[in-house]
């Protein structure tokens, strides 16, 4: 998920800092200490609280290098997106309208949000949150924060078929997760400042790429459009009322409106996932789910 403003703020103090002391991590190898020192010392200089940061890493394991591995082989074209509009899947995912109706009527009442649409998106990001991922968050994204790092890109690289490195190229592969690194380390600020609002971050589990809960939420998302809908003052993306505000909340502040042209809603959908297969596969969803001719 994408953000604005406030985000590149974030990422220019982040990556200043990174070009000032990375000679640290000549001095020895980043990954003897799990590479973590050096991220802490990042996020520090960031202005996160030392009690946060402290709260990131503690009882983590090493970073997640398989995780950055798997991204760099995954092919969008070859995600199939068909699977969601069976009629088995169809069914399951009308059962689930009924079951919360009241919860995903008062997300249309709060954000103006269509239901179908909302369980639309829970179906093919976690099959109506039954699948929200067992990789642990803060080790997946430090393994994509360390690629600024050559040793660390080299490890990767040595992981990948020859059939993918020969599609990458070194030189693209190496501008991919310079890029990614930088995404990474702002994403590894917001869940300090989860942590500095007293979340328990360090023990969350998600999607490969870091992301939390029935909505798939990566940190900033979370930090930034994470709603309480059942009430009970904590946002919790594995509680569905929380996960159907959220998600609501996210459509609506990008744009969001059930009346707006059908390019219109494509565009905000591509905010969640940039993937055009995607987004129309979620609107297929939703028509179907609603019976439209």
């Amino acid at each position: 998920m994408r953000r604005s403003t406030g985000k590149n703020g974030i990422l220019s103090t982040l990556w200043i800092w990174a070009m000032v002391v990375g000679w640290v991590g000549a001095l020895a190898p980043a990954w003897a200490t799990g590479g973590y020192d050096l991220l802490e010392n990042r996020l520090s200089a960031a202005g996160r609280s030392p009690h946060a940061v402290r709260e990131l890493f503690s009882g983590t394991g090493p970073p997640r290098l398989k995780n950055v591995a798997l991204y760099m082989r995954i092919r969008e074209s070859r995600l199939n997106y068909d699977r969601f509009l069976e009629p088995d899947s169809l069914e399951r995912a009308r059962r689930f309208l009924e079951t919360y109706a009241p919860s995903l009527e008062r997300v249309r009442e709060v954000h103006q949000v269509d239901p179908s649409v909302v369980v639309a998106i829970l179906l093919v990001e976690t099959r109506l949150g039954t699948n929200t991922g067992n990789h642990p968050v803060v080790p997946s994204l430090a393994a994509f924060a360390l690629m600024e790092q050559k040793d660390y890109r080299d490890r990767v690289w040595r992981m990948l078929s020859a059939q993918d490195r020969k599609r990458w190229g070194r030189k693209r592969f190496d501008d991919k997760l310079t890029a990614r690194a930088r995404w990474a380390l702002a994403e590894l600020d917001a869940l300090a400042r989860l942590a500095e609002r007293g979340q328990k971050v360090s023990d969350l589990q998600g999607s490969f790429m870091g992301a939390i809960g029935w909505a798939q939420f990566m940190p900033s998302s979370m930090l930034r459009y994470g709603a309480d809908g059942n009430g009970d003052g904590v946002v919790d993306l594995y509680a569905p009322e929380d996960a159907f505000m959220s998600i609501a909340h996210y459509l609506k502040s990008h744009g969001w409106k059930d009346s707006a042209p059908l390019p219109h809603r494509e565009k905000v959908l591509l905010r969640y996932n940039n993937s055009a297969p995607y987004a129309r596969t979620v609107l297929e969803i939703a028509r179907r789910l609603k019976r439209e001719p």
